[in-house]
């Protein structure tokens, strides 16, 4: 006989993806995939929206403030006591306004490519120093890593890129900057500024696709990093499922405590009904609380003997009938009452008891303890 074996589930090669617990806890130390390039780049073109959206308003406010300023300046109320005061009455919101929209431009769209990477998980682990941080093997492992020698290239990557565009766009742009020089101060000033936008996003938007390579291989490599081994897989069911054994040894536990409390019922039996051999069933009626008989045990082969002998042993009755032992055993379980088709069947039995401990009461012969479903009865007790 062969028999065939998975070596890989004796390794400790991590080739079986994350459970979703496995996931759960590397978000709570704080590993996650979070590209810095991606957020750096989308809070740039944010702040650069902004300023196409807010730089006029910007550029009038403070234009008026540097007015105001200079008039300060040249003015008596430097002369005069509580000149500081006034000077940081208008100048301090004068100066911090104009920045506000910006400001929350640029925070909202950090925000939401934050979320966007990692969701949002509130954790205190990543605080808590730990001692592997300041191991000098553990950090010569990390400058010697392959994510390390991703970010060199990446690194060299970019300056190139960046030094080429700015390149192209001074050897382009320069003669137009150099002729803004003679135009009037407004214009030449919206024409510097119109430059260096166009330069900005041309650069940030270089920046947002490195960016995009770069998360994707983030996320790669972060997969590749939180991979399980199936001894890994196998230790973290038992974490949450509990040992295989220790359950089975449980519900073993379980059932002979359940099978001891069902024949402690036994005793307190009515009659016992058997198969002969096969299976056996324990039925108790009482008429005052009962609306009809109650199945307080049954079993097959081993535990139907036991059944019979306990029976036996303190005088319950035992009546052979095996199309309804064998009824009453497939279709009952412990505790339930006899179904009303049973009920013909049941009483002929009840009635034949009846008839038994009669006979043992007038000190005849018993009759025999067999009884037939087509057997004719006597009077049968009526289950309501």
């Amino acid at each position: 006989m062969a028999l065939e074996f998975n070596l890989q589930f004796f390794s400790q090669e991590r080739t079986e993806p994350a459970t979703p617990r496995k996931r759960r806890k590397e978000r709570e130390e704080g590993r996650v995939a979070k590209s810095q390039d991606l957020g750096a780049a989308v809070v740039i073109l944010t702040g650069l929206f902004g300023l196409l959206v807010f730089g006029r308003f910007m550029y009038s406010y403070m234009r008026d403030f540097l007015v105001e300023m200079i008039a300060f300046m040249g003015g008596s109320t430097l002369r005069e006591a509580g000149w500081f005061g006034v000077l940081s009455r208008e100048s301090i919101p004068a100066s911090i306004l104009p920045w506000i929209p910006l400001g929350l431009m640029v925070a909202i769209g950090g925000l939401i490519v934050t979320v966007a990477q990692v969701g949002i998980e509130l954790s205190t682990k990543p605080l808590i120093p730990k001692m592997d941080r300041f191991n000098p093997v553990s950090g010569l492992k990390k400058v010697i890593s392959l994510r390390s020698l991703v970010e060199l290239v990446k690194g060299l990557l970019k300056a190139s890129l960046f030094a080429a565009v700015i390149y192209f766009a001074l050897q382009k742009d320069t003669p137009e900057l150099v002729a803004a020089i003679r135009y009037p101060l407004e214009i030449g000033v919206s024409q510097l500024f119109s430059k260096l936008l166009s330069l900005s996003f041309r650069l940030a938007f270089l920046l947002l696709v490195i960016a995009v390579f770069d998360y994707g291989y983030l996320k790669w490599e972060f997969e590749r990093s939180i991979k399980m081994s199936k001894q890994e897989l196998k230790e973290e069911y038992k974490q949450m499922e509990g040992d295989p054994q220790i359950k089975s040894k449980i519900r073993q536990k379980q059932r002979e405590l359940a099978r001891s409390r069902m024949m402690s019922s036994v005793p307190k039996a009515d009659v016992v009904i058997t198969n002969p051999t096969h299976l056996a069933v324990a039925l108790e009626y009482n008429r005052e609380i009962m609306e009809a008989p109650v199945l307080v045990a049954k079993g097959s082969d081993f535990l139907a003997r036991k059944i019979r002998e306990l029976a036996e042993e303190h005088g319950v009755p035992v009546v052979e009938n095996k199309p309804l032992a064998r009824a009453i055993y497939e279709s009952m379980e412990i505790g339930e009452e006899i179904p009303e088709h049973l009920y013909k069947a049941m009483a002929e039995v009840l009635a034949f008891i009846y008839k038994l401990k009669g006979a043992k009461n007038r000190g005849a012969s018993p009759p025999r303890t067999s009884v037939s479903s087509t057997e004719g009865p006597p009077q049968a007790p009526i289950f309501m």
